[in-house]
């Protein structure tokens, strides 16, 4: 008996230690995010993205988000510095650092937020990337939002309605259309949004619907305005230290790169906010708010804009040595293709 207890406590010794060494080898990154705490980037995509990594590193790897840890347009420097592994970056923020980018953000494109993040990940990989705007990190997805629609706190019935309007409008391409249609752009991040519209500092915002839910904007712009395929798409890019990268083993490399990182996250994330799109708008249809569809005029009225925005864009996206055309070409074919794979 004594025999038998001496085996069985070395057995359980022995397990303690290997979940010891087991644990002593779990490294933890540091996600740092700008979002606040309800928004889907934190309730749900970063949640996923760990335990998804997690599982794709053998247990190797497993990371926790830090909140706020610099403003938004900072994020990059943050992460370019080595003070956080991981973030992810609204371009639009970074003015003239982030430029070809630009080419996606133009409306025109029919396709959910999970469709555009598809084919954004393969444009930027077959064309954008080339102009190294993003050679200081490693680049782990790049994803989109859905359509931005326009909330307000009074309704509005038209586009026209915009001109001489107080709106928030996030940088890119989004306060160029903002410009274009007369409003008075107010540029403040995501983050403070909900407060801006709460002190009548702006009438309305241009945002995915998503952010109905992630910012509260039932509360402060219970009206939208809905335009066929939105004013623009927002670029995002999640990216990673050079060196945290470069201190992974090939093997680890090899199965983030396969199982996580690149057209699988670009996929997740665009999946979780196409999600968020739709729930939101029904919820502001269930509380009975008041929801605008655009009209032919409003089309008439904005097609000019867009062609207008659309050719100075592509002047400077080819001036950075890219094929503009053939990559707007394929981000609108593959976007269709991933569209009819979901059958949506």
């Amino acid at each position: 008996m004594k025999i038998r207890i001496k085996k069985l406590c070395a057995l359980a010794l022995t397990t303690l230690m290997a979940a010891g060494v087991a644990n002593a080898e779990t490294r933890t990154l540091v996600i740092a995010s700008w979002a606040a705490p309800t928004h889907v980037f934190n309730q749900r995509m970063w949640p996923d993205f760990i335990k998804k990594l997690e599982e794709v590193s053998d247990g190797e790897l497993t990371a926790e988000v830090k909140l706020n840890l610099v403003p938004p347009p900072a994020m990059a420097d943050l992460v370019a510095d080595g003070a956080a592994d991981i973030t992810f970056i609204f371009h639009g923020y970074n003015a003239g650092r982030f430029v070809t980018t630009q080419l996606v953000e133009l409306p025109g494109v029919a396709g959910d937020a999970e469709a555009t993040s598809v084919a954004y990940w393969r444009v930027w990989d077959k064309y954008l990337k080339a102009a190294g705007e993003q050679d200081e990190f490693k680049t782990i997805g790049m994803f989109m939002h859905g359509a931005a629609q326009i909330h307000t706190a009074e309704p509005i019935q038209s586009l026209a309605d915009l001109n001489g309007m107080k709106v928030r409008s996030p940088g890119g391409v989004g306060s160029m259309i903002v410009d274009e249609l007369g409003g008075i752009g107010i540029q403040v991040p995501g983050t403070k949004v909900y407060e801006t519209l709460a002190a009548r500092a702006a009438d309305g915002v241009v945002m995915n619907v998503e952010a109905r839910t992630s910012f509260n904007l039932d509360e402060v712009a219970p009206a939208v305005f809905l335009y066929p395929g939105g004013l623009y798409r927002g670029s995002f890019a999640a990216l990673m230290n050079k060196e945290t990268w470069d201190s992974f083993s090939p093997e680890l490399q090899a199965k983030l790169d396969k199982g996580l990182f690149g057209e699988p996250m670009s996929r997740l994330f665009g999946k979780l906010w196409a999600e968020g799109d739709m729930s939101a708008l029904e919820n502001s249809r269930a509380a009975g708010l008041p929801i605008i569809e655009a009209t032919d005029k409003d089309v008439e009225l904005f097609n000019p804009i867009i062609e207008k925005i659309s050719a100075n864009i592509i002047d400077v996206v080819n001036a950075k040595g890219i094929d503009a055309v053939a990559a707007q070409k394929d981000f609108a074919d593959i976007t269709a293709e991933i569209m009819k794979e979901t059958s949506r």
